[in-house]
């Protein structure tokens, strides 16, 4: 790793803890699992919020894409570069909290297992911006993250602000040795460096081999944040920004979908009138692609689990303006009737079923996958996918096709459940694909498979 701090902050690093020029207090916060609050006096700030936030995330275990969307909502008179540097500064966090912590335990008489929570917090994203923020001066990160724990007078914790101040100077005036250990593979391991639990380091390891996995843990790191957006003629481009708020997405012109989703809809391959079924629609990306393939034919069935995940689809159909397209709440799990004929054949020319995952592709898009992943948590995934396709497959016609797809890494997940497919009566693989991270975005998988 370059001993030179890497900028990911932009013009936005800049800012401190009492930087914003409005101070609405922050109402006081409970968390019965961590036992701490923030103080209700504690001035809102892009550095508070991003305290917040990381408290509900790593400590909470809540999703970090849901928490950064809620605060970003609840606080609007955030400057773009108040939110560009709370998203940063949170993703950051998360990002290498791993390395974090094995750097902090060197320099702190108290494990960061045994710490206070908010504790732990600060120095954490503290840390963050002392290794890899060039534009958040080092004076600034420590200050800043001192006075805020001199104000948490309601969490008796006020008092370690003078231990928060040692550690982080120490962190930063060993900087360059902190670099140079990182570098050298003999004092550092592959997983702290690359910030990644050791099981799923081992577990992609042994699927993958020792260089790919470090080069897919290592894009998760340092890779492209800009998103591929879909547009209404069919081509993509790379976007950056908060892309929701620009015309082109309000106007239906663009759609926000990585580069190996939409090849979900490329390999459907969907013809004039013809009938698809997405088991699990939510957002409706896919669903939405292979509307817009039909030309305002056919007709596209999108449902998944909850209401609250039909309206995130109803949504999307609404923004693009389609009418060959609905979407309903239904459990894929359940058999629906009304997709089998009187002669027990499916109705469906194409059936999607893109299913709930693990999601290690996308760790760089949802960094704390990282924490939340594990063998069981696998296992257990496969077996509702089989419950699911079990189900699903008999809404396809003969000669129709079964999209499968998953946005994950784990061969249980991909090529055993491939193989599952294939032992069913009736189905024949036609096409298998996989992007690994960096391929050209996310890591993802798809086979379709044509019934007989």
């Amino acid at each position: 790793m370059d001993n030179k701090k890497k900028n990911l902050t932009g013009r936005a690093g800049q800012r401190s803890f009492g930087s914003s020029s409005k101070k609405p207090s922050l109402n006081r916060r409970k968390d019965s699992k961590t036992n701490n609050t923030i103080e209700k006096k504690t001035a809102v700030t892009p550095r508070s919020i991003a305290v917040h936030s990381l408290i509900k995330i790593l400590e909470e275990k809540q999703f970090s894409h849901i928490i950064l969307r809620e605060q970003l909502h609840q606080y609007t008179n955030l400057t773009e570069r108040d939110r560009a540097f709370i998203t940063r500064l949170v993703e950051g966090t998360i990002e290498y909290c791993i390395q974090l912590d094995f750097i902090l335990n060197k320099f702190s008489k108290t494990h960061t297992k045994n710490m206070d929570p908010l504790i732990r917090t600060v120095l954490r994203m503290s840390s963050y911006q002392i290794l890899y923020m060039d534009k958040v001066p080092d004076s600034a990160a420590i200050n800043e993250a001192v006075n805020f724990i001199k104000e948490q007078n309601e969490n008796k914790i006020f008092f370690l602000s003078g231990y928060v101040n040692g550690v982080l100077r120490s962190v930063s005036r060993e900087k360059e040795t902190i670099f140079a250990d990182l570098a050298h593979t003999g004092k550092t391991p592959a997983y702290i460096r690359l910030s990644t639990p050791l099981w799923l380091y081992d577990y992609l390891r042994k699927l993958y081999g020792k260089d790919e996995t470090e080069n897919m843990l290592r894009w998760f790191l340092t890779g492209s944040k800009e998103n591929y957006v879909r547009f209404k003629d069919g081509h993509s481009e790379v976007m950056d920004g908060n892309i929701s708020k620009t015309k082109l997405f309000k106007s239906g012109e663009i759609t926000i979908q990585d580069y190996a989703s939409q090849q979900v809809g490329i390999e459907a391959d969907p013809k004039a009138g013809d009938y698809i079924v997405d088991v699990c629609s939510a957002p409706g990306g896919k669903s939405c692609h292979v509307a817009e393939l039909l030309k305002g034919t056919g007709h596209v069935d999108a449902r998944d689990l909850t209401e609250d995940k039909v309206r995130l689809i109803q949504e999307n159909i609404e923004r693009l303006d389609l009418k060959n397209i609905s979407a309903r709440a239904f459990d894929a799990r359940l058999l629906d009737e009304s997709l089998i004929n009187e002669k027990g054949e499916g109705k469906a020319d194409i059936v999607l079923a893109d299913l709930p995952c693990s999601g290690l592709g996308i760790i760089g898009k949802k960094p704390d996958i990282r924490f939340g992943a594990s063998l069981d948590g696998i296992k257990e995934l496969q077996a509702l996918q089989r419950e699911i396709l079990t189900t699903v497959v008999r809404y396809v016609k003969p000669g129709g096709k079964l999209v499968y797809s998953t946005c994950t890494l784990s061969k249980e997940e991909n090529e055993d459940n491939r193989d599952f497919i294939l032992e069913i009566p009736g189905f024949t693989l036609i096409k298998e694909r996989k992007f690994l991270p960096g391929e050209p975005s996310d890591g993802f998988y798809l086979c379709v498979f044509k019934k007989d």
